[in-house]
């Protein structure tokens, strides 16, 4: 488990945080995995006009690509946030979330100007889109470099709030999802809270707590509605099936402790379910509604 590899989940929660935080500053937020790839949840924000242009009639967009590339490789040695320039002559600052004293992804926010930037050379570009391009370049917004020191200091603020906030979303959503499927493989067989606590290795008691806070239930609680959930699909794909047979098969080892269960918790007797999918198949098989 150490060894794994960190991932960057994006919490509904996080990605409005910096939705609002792209908003107030009329820039662009960009979340990237460990891997690079651009992960998009919540808002689409998309390329300013001016560096569309760009991408249209200079550079393509294959350049911006390996650029990014370049940068997060050099926030990952240097751990912290960098401000550069990129080849359109914008600025952008890439940040990397470290999660558990581990890089786990990346937010970049750019596409901005700093008071006192030296122009971009307009004689290189095509004349027929010299004029679009200038008037796209002073549309973007423009920082000061006071301003530019204060919004660099509120997103070390949120990227130590999201590197907080993701541990606890990483670690939650890589146990339920371990769980749920070692509960989905071995839930027909004879299995107890002890054997899956071992093959997650996790102790008892912590996967006990993780139950309790995420699921509402137990261990025996969450069996026994996985099993349920096999039975009432055997039923679906073989309404023929008896309670006995089904009992057995989906890891009950007491056809009267099934019923019982069964019953309880789905609120009729499995009997009752098992006439209600013979009825429903029959329906499905003439294709009339009788």
């Amino acid at each position: 488990m150490g060894s794994m590899p960190m991932e960057l989940f994006l919490s509904d929660e996080v990605q409005r945080l910096l939705d609002d935080f792209a908003s107030l500053l009329d820039v662009r937020v960009t979340f990237f995995s460990l891997a690079g790839e651009r992960l998009r949840r919540g808002k689409e924000m998309r390329n300013c006009t001016y560096c569309s242009l760009v991408h249209e009639v200079l550079h393509g967009y294959d350049r911006c690509v390996s650029m990014d590339c370049d940068k997060q490789r050099e926030a990952v040695e240097c751990n912290e946030i960098i401000n550069y320039r990129c080849h359109a002559g914008l600025h952008e600052c890439l940040a990397p979330v470290t999660v558990r004293n581990r890089v786990a992804g990346f937010v970049m926010f750019g596409q901005f100007r700093i008071d006192g930037d030296e122009e971009p050379d307009w004689q290189l570009i095509p004349e027929e889109h010299r004029e679009s391009l200038r008037r796209a370049y002073y549309e973007l917004p423009c920082f000061t470099d006071e301003k530019l020191q204060a919004v660099l200091g509120v997103l070390k603020t949120l990227i130590d709030y999201i590197a907080v906030r993701e541990l606890a979303v990483l670690q939650g959503d890589r146990l339920r999802n371990e769980i749920d499927m070692y509960i989905e493989k071995h839930a027909s067989e004879d299995i107890r809270l002890p054997d899956m606590a071992k093959k997650l290795g996790r102790s008892v008691s912590t996967i006990s707590q993780f139950l309790r806070n995420n699921y509402q239930t137990s261990f025996k609680g969450l069996l026994l509605d996985a099993r349920l959930k096999i039975a009432e699909k055997m039923w679906r794909d073989d309404p023929e099936a008896t309670v006995a047979e089904v009992a057995y098969a989906s890891g009950f080892c007491d056809q009267f402790y099934f019923s019982r269960v069964f019953s309880r918790r789905r609120g009729m007797p499995p009997g009752k379910f098992r006439s209600q999918m013979s009825r429903a198949g029959k329906v499905n098989i003439s294709g009339e509604n009788e």
